[in-house]
């Protein structure tokens, strides 16, 4: 009798190797780089989720819909247990803060998507590296597709201060708006998500 128990505990666990599979997300008007920074997101914050494996079957499966309207994030998450759509949840986020904000409240939503790692939100600055000569007191910082990453900040010329910050470089300021590259772009999209907050930017002129 043991060894039949044995023999199913050992195909239930090959059948189903994790309980739950995040599958490549969609992205739509959005930088592509976004798409890897997104599903390891949910890997690494998710109880008993991993990146979907073709052939390997999971309790439930999960296909994240990110797309910007507007500047405003929209995601879509498409839920299927025993390989049969369960349930769709669907939110709208301002810019990329608010969007991470809302991601760490799902659990409300979906009882079995448990928060594991849920970040400590830490303030730091944007240090902006620019050949642009003028801006506003006022700037937010958007992608190259016009999604909205960080809405409107103080904004000052770097004198030197010794704030906590994180560096991107290649912007363009136009009027009110830091225009980054997709490289750059993605790695402010990566500390948002990580539970960074921004509470300043500080420009620096590149020649």
């Amino acid at each position: 009798m043991i060894y039949i128990l044995i023999g199913l505990l050992g195909f239930f666990v090959f059948s189903f190797g994790g309980e739950i599979g995040v599958k490549s997300p969609v992205m739509r008007n959005l930088p592509k780089e976004y798409r890897g920074i997104f599903q390891t997101f949910f890997v690494e914050n998710f109880d008993n989720a991993e990146k979907f494996k073709k052939g390997k079957r999971y309790l439930y499966e999960l296909k994240p819909y990110l797309s910007s309207v507007a500047g405003n994030y929209n995601l879509c998450l498409d839920i299927y247990k025993n390989e049969k759509l369960f349930k769709m949840l669907c939110f709208s986020a301002s810019d990329g803060q608010d969007l991470s904000d809302k991601i760490f409240k799902i659990s409300e939503e979906i009882d079995f998507l448990k928060i594991k790692n849920k970040p400590v939100k830490k303030s730091i600055y944007l240090k902006v590296l620019t050949i642009s000569k003028k801006f506003e007191k006022r700037l937010k910082v958007t992608s190259p597709n016009g999604d909205i990453l960080i809405d409107y900040l103080p904004a000052q010329k770097f004198k030197g201060q010794n704030f906590e910050h994180i560096t991107v470089g290649n912007a363009i300021i136009n009027i009110d708006t830091v225009l980054l590259n997709t490289a750059e772009a993605s790695k402010v999209f990566d500390y948002l998500l990580k539970g960074y907050r921004f509470k300043g930017i500080l420009i620096i002129k590149s020649y």
